[in-house]
């Protein structure tokens, strides 16, 4: 018997335990568990770019060009509100006796569109076509 304790190399193993190193597997191991998550994520921040798009194409433009606003001028239209009885008989089946009850009732509340002729009993919806490409309503805000 010796007094020293025999010392014997460490013996290899045919197999690898992947547990064998730690630092590597675990951040690939933390990858998986998270990679639902992960693409959750995305999916979320994708839907919402999709969106995002589509809201801002389907805006009106904020700004008006003046050649999009009506003008007095652009097609000398016959306005209702303001017209006297000489311009109103101008207008396609529409004599003195009818300018005459249009100023009457314009007297009475002011007109906010042409379908008011119909509305009020002056004309028949037939007739109202045809004075549409001559006459208007300027609707004022008072």
């Amino acid at each position: 018997m010796s007094f020293w304790p025999e010392i014997r190399p460490p013996t290899q193993e045919a197999t690898h335990d992947p547990n064998d190193h730690p630092s590597t597997t675990s951040w690939v191991r933390k990858a998986v568990v998270h990679l639902p998550l992960a693409v959750a994520l995305i999916a979320a921040f994708l839907g919402l770019a999709v969106i995002a798009d589509q809201q801002m194409s389907s805006d009106p433009p904020l700004i008006i060009e003046s050649a999009d606003l009506p003008t007095a001028s652009a097609a000398n239209l016959i306005d209702l509100n303001t017209a006297t009885v000489a311009e109103l008989a101008t207008l396609p089946g529409i004599g003195e006796t009818r300018a005459r009850a249009i100023i009457a009732l314009r007297e009475q509340a002011r007109f906010a569109s042409l379908a008011d002729l119909a509305d009020r009993g002056i004309l028949r919806p037939s007739q109202l076509i045809a004075i549409a490409e001559q006459a208007t309503v300027y609707v004022t805000y008072d």
